[in-house]
């Protein structure tokens, strides 16, 4: 199946439908004149055109250009809006480099019109440079006493338009239940940065490693950020949740840097990762954007790129008239209830879909469920963005999976379901039916499991096994992980009992332990983590970098790291009889073993799942005092399966412990798969075991299979 990409969208700039004349379209719904400077180079010159936009309906401005005009578009076209409104009144007599028309830089509705200040456009498919690369301190682009009458045109990133000729087919992959997949989250340059080939760290250099991604089981890649982001932003901004575009990939990931090829190349990416059968995931940042900071607590003095020129009240969330809301975290938080913002959150997911994404995860999502238009954030999983994103897709000619356990043609919608700030803003289990969810307390859960098993009790074990029914009821809901890339590896989780004192931003929050370091007991720890993670219900993400035992040498916070913090060494992973080989091979045969054994990733496997004391009894766990009693350490799990049931024995007790197997059944015994306290059982064969009576090692998990 393939389908040819499209990046035609409603607004930005868009070639007409008899090929003659390029028209640009752009929302404001309370600018009062807008004019299009269109500039033949992105850098150090006036602009060649000045065209003033007419309003239409819906708060549209317009305007065309035949190409002719254009030197047929035989070039990239750079292009950039200078925008008046309320607190800064259009005269004809205006020329940049003036207050002529001046009456505030802000005003008491939140409105900062800025002519001086040209703005790039919100649905560009590119942008021509970033502001770093003019002016690493941002000054041209603030509102500040020495810098809000001074032009800077010449140096402004322009948006870039070109004829987008391309027919080249994506291969798309036949639809599957997401419920099966394996989700790998890396950062696209740590992935192959160390690699010794040309187009390490790249778009390209990613597609050229699929076929690695591939035979290490997993099916689905997630990304962090894709989208258009100043990687220099204070001092460094390697992961890239700071967006200035929704439409544009970034620039610094293409091998080919020359306008015009970035999406191309992005889109060969995720053609190549197709034909491998992986699909691809984006996280995407629509709860901030990357411009719109105050500086020095100065109301007055503003960071002025794009949106918040072209109408800042529109895009923006403003408290006490015009000061931005942050419950971001992150200087600004996006206006959720404003149509013209909120359209274009559904434009934007509906152009990557076309380009041949697969999923989207929202950072922060629950921004998204925000529907006031006051100091006090509300959220609603019923009437807000969140809840209307998936019609809107479908205006748009997208289909949203509606229920991931079934092979539907369509995308997924991932939500990580908290915010940074305001109350109730922790959403878990709250999104629409049809959202998937990240599951924090099954990373959690996961983690005591392993490392402090006195903090956690049986029924929270339970719980994790059945998919978080405690938060997500009867919805297949979770993507269940136990690190990302907030936070801590799998290895320094296990490695460390604090974060190292070098890692800057980063919090204590961790559930974290050295395993007294005695590399027997880390691995057991690890294993039996990984064992949880890909047993339970609900979608196991892993990041990539967890796979092969990446180190941030106690880093949990490493978003400001370009270099060996991050980016990726294979070596020791593909050196035989290593602990990073061992855990390798263990994760890609759990992987396997998921994929063989469809009952694992069904919807009712919760309803398979009858549960064992030590004497082989039944537990009712209605009736049974599990909730209250942390003693109790150890429980057994029996996975009804056709093919023969599965038995899995779990330990949190610190020695030692006797327990004694159910009866198989008629004809069958049970024979061991793997025992994550012994470093031989990487590789899932079955091993014998006869009788009924077996030692588990300390904190350690035994699963068994009836034959």
């Amino acid at each position: 199946m393939f389908h040819i990409p499209d990046s035609k969208t409603n607004l930005g700039a868009n070639m007409s439908s008899n090929g003659k004349e390029v028209i640009f379209r752009l929302y404001s719904k309370n600018a009062t004149k807008v004019i299009l400077c269109i500039f033949e180079e992105p850098q150090g010159q006036d602009p060649v055109m000045n065209l003033i936009m007419k309003k239409t309906q819906d708060d549209i401005w317009e305007t065309s250009v035949k190409i002719y005009a254009l030197k047929d578009l035989k070039e990239p076209v750079f292009y950039g809006y200078r925008l008046f409104g309320p607190n800064w009144e259009y005269k004809e007599t205006f020329e940049p480099d003036s207050n002529i028309g001046f009456i505030s830089r802000v005003d008491e509705n939140g409105n900062r019109f800025n002519p001086n200040k040209l703005a790039y456009d919100p649905y560009s498919k590119e942008i021509s440079h970033l502001p770093s690369d003019v002016c690493p301190s941002l000054e041209i682009f603030r509102s500040d006493d020495n810098n809000y009458l001074k032009d800077n045109a010449k140096y402004a990133p322009k948006s870039v338009f070109f004829a987008d000729n391309c027919k080249k087919e994506i291969t798309m992959v036949k639809p599957r239940p997401f419920s099966s997949e394996i989700i790998g989250e890396v950062h696209i340059k740590d992935l192959t940065k160390n690699l010794p080939i040309k187009e390490c760290g790249t778009y390209l250099g990613a597609a050229k490693f699929a076929p690695v991604l591939k035979r290490m089981g997993l099916t689905m890649i997630e990304f962090l950020p894709l989208q258009e982001f100043d990687f220099r932003e204070d001092g460094q901004n390697y992961w890239g949740y700071m967006t200035l575009n929704f439409f544009s990939p970034a620039r610094h990931y293409a091998h080919n840097k020359k306008y015009g090829e970035i999406l191309n190349e992005f889109r060969q990416m995720i053609d190549t990762y197709h034909k491998h059968d992986l699909k691809v995931c984006m996280d995407v940042v629509y709860n901030h954007t990357g411009e719109a900071r105050i500086h020095h607590h100065n109301n007055y003095d503003a960071s002025l790129m794009s949106y918040a020129l072209i109408d800042n009240q529109s895009y923006y969330k403003l408290v006490d008239g015009n000061i931005y809301r942050q419950n971001s975290g992150c200087h600004n938080d996006t206006n959720s209830t404003n149509k013209g913002f909120c359209d274009m959150i559904a434009d934007s997911v509906a152009f990557w879909a076309k380009q041949g994404v697969d999923a989207f995860r929202f950072d922060l999502a629950v921004s998204l469920m925000d529907i006031s238009k006051d100091n006090k954030a509300q959220y609603c999983s019923h009437t807000s963005l969140c809840a209307n994103l998936t019609n809107e897709l479908e205006k748009r000619g997208v289909k949203v999976i509606s229920d991931p356990t079934q092979a539907q043609e369509g995308i997924m919608l991932i939500a990580e379901p908290w915010t940074c700030g305001g109350e109730n803003s922790y959403q878990l289990g709250n999104f629409p039916s049809n959202w998937m969810e990240w599951n924090d307390v099954s990373r959690d859960t996961i983690r005591r499991a392993a490392l402090f098993g006195n903090h956690i009790n049986l029924y929270d074990v339970i719980n994790i096994f059945e998919g978080t029914k405690t938060r997500f009821k009867d919805k297949y809901g979770a993507i269940n992980y136990i690190c990302c890339h907030d936070g801590f590896s799998l290895y320094d989780c296990n490695s460390y009992s604090k974060r190292n004192s070098d890692t800057t931003g980063g919090s204590d929050w961790e559930i974290c332990f050295d395993n007294y370091k005695n590399e027997e007991f880390k691995e057991n720890s690890i294993k039996k983590e990984l064992a949880m993670l890909f047993l339970s219900k609900g979608v196991p993400m892993v990041q990539v970098g967890d796979i092969i035992m990446h180190t941030k040498k106690g880093n949990n916070n490493s978003y400001n790291h370009d270099d060996e913090i991050n980016y990726y060494n294979y070596a020791k992973s593909n050196t035989r009889g290593t602990f990073e080989n061992r855990i390798f091979e263990f994760c890609k045969s759990l992987i396997e073993f998921r994929k063989n054994n469809p009952i694992f990733s069904s919807k009712d496997f919760d309803k398979k799942l009858t549960y064992y004391n030590e004497h082989a009894q039944f537990i009712d766990t209605k009736s049974e005092n599990l909730k209250s009693d942390y003693n109790k350490n150890y429980i057994g799990i029996r996975v009804e399966c056709n093919q023969g049931d599965f038995f899995v024995a779990f330990s949190k007790h610190p020695h030692n412990y006797n327990f004694k197997l159910p009866s198989a059944n008629e004809g069958k015994n049970w024979y061991i798969i793997f025992d994550t306290s012994n470093k031989e059982h990487i590789t899932f064969e079955q091993k014998t075991f006869f009788g009924l009576d077996y030692t588990l090692n300390p904190n350690s998990l035994v699963v068994f299979k009836e034959c």
